[in-house]
């Protein structure tokens, strides 16, 4: 054959290959992103509804931006938060597209603001990096000024829409005035989207709320386009905030339908490649001494195929003061809703995971301590509020010891009033460990009673004993 007629061949034939696989890449979702510019001038240290504007702003975006729709990929830039004065102080934090919403948090907690407000350069440099991008970005403007340093913003935002980059301005006046609202308007309506209006925290949120509603109709769309060559692969993404890894062994992915362990690996964090169905997610928590780790079940997900399926953990962290660890033998995080441990992690005389940061699904927890030789854990934090990528920390500095004293065999802790004792203390068969070491317990008003040798029922030596945050108190029982 020719060489003229062998090059025409392979040409149909890389043709024909290519028909099915621009299918495919045309079936997947085009879904929208957010880009927020958030204002770190000197004037978001001023107060609105009882707390600083900029401490509102980071409250707000800790809960606005885990409720965005998972598969919304978002960026992050700043102004006024390196540089008093300074007109050029505008920082791409983080670059749109990214998937990493505990990253772009942190970096918003770490703002502080000192300068100026370059509202329009800011919209610039993010319009800027928007260029190559086919699908229309959601740009969220929070504000609580004017514009300081160039003459006409509304102008640049004229311009940038009328060359042709996709993107829509949302814009929040946080607490401004008649002139700021007036100017920040005209940027909304330049930029194609809508002002919306913030006098406080609430304000904030529900302005946001309101921006999240229009970028999730968006998101809602984009599942509309074609998807006949859909995979029957779908990703399972793990998410862990850092400081929890440590106490972390590895990770099980249990397949529900026939109870099969798919997948065991100590790599917790990142996406999982599975086929379409439920799986169930286990967390294997360390122990020292070669010990078999503690499974703790996060749950069970759905993996659809094409999609990633985002399972975003939080995390409880212990702060303990040292005096009050030497008679724990034993942590038990429970959640508040159903009542059960999620994990129970018993030291063995070795605690070196004991005080670990501990990775848990979001809500509510409560931690137990279990003390040695006492007879049931004792609840030393409650009420630790958990969001997707953020750690909850109980700080226990608190807490009670009792003075050496004859013929004493244990002692219980009880709420002032109540029967029920918070603390039992009980000592070894064969030593008094650990009557008399420091337990930290809640602040509060509690009722003492001590166990002697010989006595049928517990002596009332303390009433109304007040246990103060960040004091230990040392009871002398009198025997």
């Amino acid at each position: 054959m020719h060489k003229t007629a062998i090059f025409a061949a392979l040409l149909a034939l890389l043709c024909l290959l290519a028909v099915p696989l621009a299918a495919l890449a045309a079936s997947q979702p085009a879904y929208p992103e957010v880009v927020f510019i958030l204002d770190a001038s000197g004037s978001m240290w001023g107060k609105a509804g009882g707390q600083t504007k900029i401490e509102a702003a980071k409250e707000v975006m800790a809960k606005a931006v885990p409720a965005l729709p998972a598969e919304v990929r978002l960026g992050l830039v700043a102004y006024g938060h390196r540089k008093k004065g300074d007109c050029a102080d505008v920082e791409v934090l983080v670059a749109p597209g990214s998937g990493d919403r505990a990253g772009l948090l942190k970096k918003v907690a770490a703002l502080s603001p000192k300068g100026k407000t370059p509202i329009a350069d800011s919209i610039k440099q993010t319009a800027e990096l928007l260029k190559s991008k086919e699908n229309e970005t959601t740009i969220v403007l929070v504000s609580d000024g004017i514009e300081t340093c160039e003459a006409d913003p509304c102008g640049v935002v004229k311009a940038l829409k009328q060359s042709g980059i996709k993107f829509v301005l949302q814009v929040v006046g946080f607490d401004v005035d008649a002139g700021g609202k007036a100017q920040l308007e005209c940027l909304a309506s330049a930029g194609g989207g809508k002002y919306f209006s913030a006098g406080d925290a609430a304000g904030l949120m529900a302005a946001l709320e309101a921006v999240k509603k229009e970028v999730t109709v968006k998101v809602e769309a984009a599942k509309t386009v074609k998807t006949k060559a859909k995979s029957r692969l779908g990703k399972l993404k793990i998410t862990v905030p850092a400081e929890a890894v440590k106490s972390l062994a590895g990770l099980k992915i249990i397949r529900v339908k026939d109870n099969k362990l798919l997948k065991n690996t100590k790599s917790v964090a990142g996406e999982h490649p599975l086929l379409a169905g439920k799986y169930q997610v286990v967390l294997a928590f360390a122990n020292p001494n070669y010990r078999k780790p503690d499974d703790a079940v996060v749950g069970v997900y759905e993996v659809k195929g094409g999609e990633v399926t985002e399972v975003a953990l939080g995390a409880v962290a212990i702060n303990i003061a040292k005096e009050l660890t030497k008679a724990v033998s034993g942590v038990s995080l429970v959640d508040q809703k159903t009542g059960k441990p999620f994990v129970t992690h018993d030291s063995k005389n070795n605690n070196y995971y004991l005080f670990k940061t501990r990775p848990v699904p979001p809500g509510d927890w409560t931690l137990k301590f279990q003390y040695s030789n006492s007879p049931a854990p004792t609840v030393v934090a409650k009420g630790l509020k958990v969001a997707a990528g953020q750690t909850a920390t109980a700080t226990l500095d608190s807490g009670v010891a009792l003075k050496k004293a004859p013929g004493v065999t244990g002692w219980n802790l009880n709420p002032a009033g109540q029967d029920k004792p918070l603390l039992q203390v009980r000592r070894r068969w064969d030593n008094d460990f650990p009557l008399w070491k420091a337990f930290a317990v809640p602040p509060g008003s509690y009722d003492l009673y001590i166990l002697q040798k010989g006595m049928t029922e517990p002596l009332p030596v303390g009433e109304g004993l007040q246990i103060k945050a960040g004091k230990t108190v040392l009871f002398d029982a009198g025997l």
